[in-house]
């Protein structure tokens, strides 16, 4: 059954009264309101209690049924370790019902029954972790996007509950997960690579998109290897998918993703064209570019704003656009950072 699923205590603390409600009902309703190819009929919804176990959650996905995803998918936001303005990860559960697996290999980097999408809960929330792993087919796969804690922090709970699940992840990123999360062997994916779930032939697409702070901006991480011609590539890949609906790995739900995705572009198509600018009139170091183009954005954002700089730069100077007279800027920047 497709589902988007809400916990009240994501909205505030653990209970399910005064304003978490209201903020509840109000979603809802406005679900009920939305003409969309990709929502289908509300049929209802329940906010008679918390919802803190898989149990739970069953109950609450059969009173609501909005969004039309793949046969089998559950998401689950839960509590993280993450940045602000969010305050989850979105636990994505793919598990088909009804669906036999006997697609052997065929090619595919990995088969199973089920597969669970970054599991990086806090400590608090790993007992609610356990009951979702544990109510799930043996042939599990976890696929870890990043090694960032808010995507990685459950891990351990996995391992200790079902030991015979595999991980994939790219190689980058297992270098930076510790024993502590992960000890047993793990199957590396860079993109492109096919995976099979219960008989749902799924495709892996590699993308440096970094980690969003705001509708239409994100932060891209510098120290992880990506650049700004991976990121507009697989932006563009994602567009020539047209896919129905976007599920991040923070946040909502996404059910105009071409929208989304375009204004991504024109945002750093923006950012690189301000950066050029500034560059040209005079401007040298780091802080000077970052004044100028983010001069109307809060100042708290303005040290992790020079990751974007410097990556924008960089393309700059691989598309040979920067000043002849800056034609080493790009190298003083990363040196001076």
């Amino acid at each position: 059954m497709a589902a988007t699923l809400r916990k009240l205590d994501d909205l505030v603390g653990f209970c399910c009264r005064g304003q978490a409600e209201k903020e509840f009902k109000v979603e809802v309703e406005a679900i009920g309101r939305v003409r969309h190819k990709n929502l289908v009929r509300l049929l209802g919804y329940c906010a008679e209690a918390c919802f803190n176990k898989l149990q739970g959650w069953m109950y609450f996905i059969a009173f609501i049924r909005n969004l039309e995803y793949a046969p089998g998918v559950v998401l689950v936001p839960m509590g993280s370790r993450t940045g602000k303005p969010f305050r989850t990860t979105n636990l994505i559960v793919f598990a088909p019902k009804n669906v036999p697996n006997d697609s052997g290999k065929n090619g595919f980097i990995a088969c199973g029954d089920a597969l669970i999408v970054d599991p990086g809960c806090q400590s608090k929330f790993h007992e609610e972790l356990r009951q979702i792993v544990a109510a799930l087919p043996r042939k599990l796969i976890v696929f870890v996007t990043h090694h960032h804690r808010d995507h990685v922090d459950g891990l351990s709970v996995i391992q200790r509950c079902n030991p015979e699940a595999t991980l994939l992840a790219h190689e980058n990123t297992m270098r930076r997960i510790g024993k502590d999360d992960w000890s047993l062997g793990f199957t590396a994916i860079s993109g492109t690579e096919e995976i099979c779930i219960g008989g749902q032939r799924l495709i892996a697409i590699f993308s440096p998109m970094g980690f969003a702070i705001n509708q239409g901006s994100a932060i891209l991480d510098v120290t992880s290897g990506g650049n700004m011609t991976d990121y507009f590539q697989s932006t563009y890949k994602f567009m020539e998918i047209s896919p129905h609906a976007l599920i991040p790995m923070h946040g909502r739900v996404n059910l105009w993703p071409k929208h989304m995705l375009c204004g991504y572009l024109r945002n750093r198509r923006g950012r690189e064209s301000s950066i050029l600018k500034a560059i040209e009139n005079g401007a040298e170091t780091l802080f000077d570019i970052v004044a100028n183009v983010y001069s109307k954005v809060d100042r708290s954002f303005w040290i992790p704003a020079t990751s974007n700089v410097r990556l924008h730069v960089d393309h700059l100077s691989q598309q040979d656009k920067l000043p002849k007279r800056t034609n080493l800027l790009s190298t003083f920047l990363l040196t001076r950072a």
